[in-house]
């Protein structure tokens, strides 16, 4: 990789992140997949936080989406009718996508079961993973906000299956027979044209 054209010395971003994330890669090889154009050399003691706070966001969108199952699910009643799954651009309200996970840990054993209903959004500049206590929303479901990266200019997405990609994927309820993404491309974008494109695949441990 050539050197960023920039007068200042050190370490870049993307460098900090490939030295804490190749052992992570190699041991999930297929789940996560990074590219990027990280143009700003910056020393590690500036961009070390943020480096550790993307390295926690990737797990945590690598390990949701591996998590997924074929389940329909909604927000409310009066919500839009159920999706198995729904992806989209970034939406005037900041929804992403929607799905539900398995493997929900429940170490205080509360009366739930494993599945998990999660919601990706760009909220004000950050990627906020958003999750309710059950898998079927109603009025009095606890909802959870959790801010995964801050700093964000820009969140592209797209959803692919096999060769193909497109902006958005949306399959409903009674559409059983429709084909499901099998994976997706997340580019984020922050301030000085940094960018990081990250590939995840969906539904590994179905």
């Amino acid at each position: 990789m050539s050197a960023p054209a920039n007068s200042q010395s050190g370490i870049s971003l993307m460098e900090t992140m490939i030295a804490l994330f190749v052992v992570a890669l190699l041991a999930t090889a297929g789940g996560l997949m990074l590219t990027q154009s990280l143009r700003s050399a910056r020393l590690i003691e500036e961009r070390g936080t943020q480096a550790r706070e993307l390295q926690t966001a990737l797990a945590v969108l690598r390990d949701d989406f591996a998590a997924f199952v074929d389940r329909p699910s909604r927000a409310d009643a009066s919500a839009d009718l159920p999706t198995r799954f729904e992806g989209q651009p970034v939406r005037f309200d900041g929804r992403i996508v929607t799905f539900i996970r398995n493997g929900w840990a429940n170490p205080a054993n509360q009366p739930r079961g494993d599945l998990q209903r999660v919601e990706y959004r760009f909220d004000d500049g950050a990627l906020v993973r958003r999750s309710w206590s059950s898998p079927d929303a109603g009025p009095g479901t606890a909802i959870a906000d959790q801010i995964l990266l801050a700093g964000l200019e820009e969140i592209s997405v797209h959803y692919g299956r096999e060769e193909s990609w497109r902006p958005d994927w949306i399959v409903s309820a009674t559409a059983v027979e429709a084909p499901l993404p099998d994976k997706i491309q997340m580019v984020f974008t922050f301030g000085d044209e940094d960018t990081l494109t990250a590939k995840f695949r969906i539904g590994l441990r179905e």
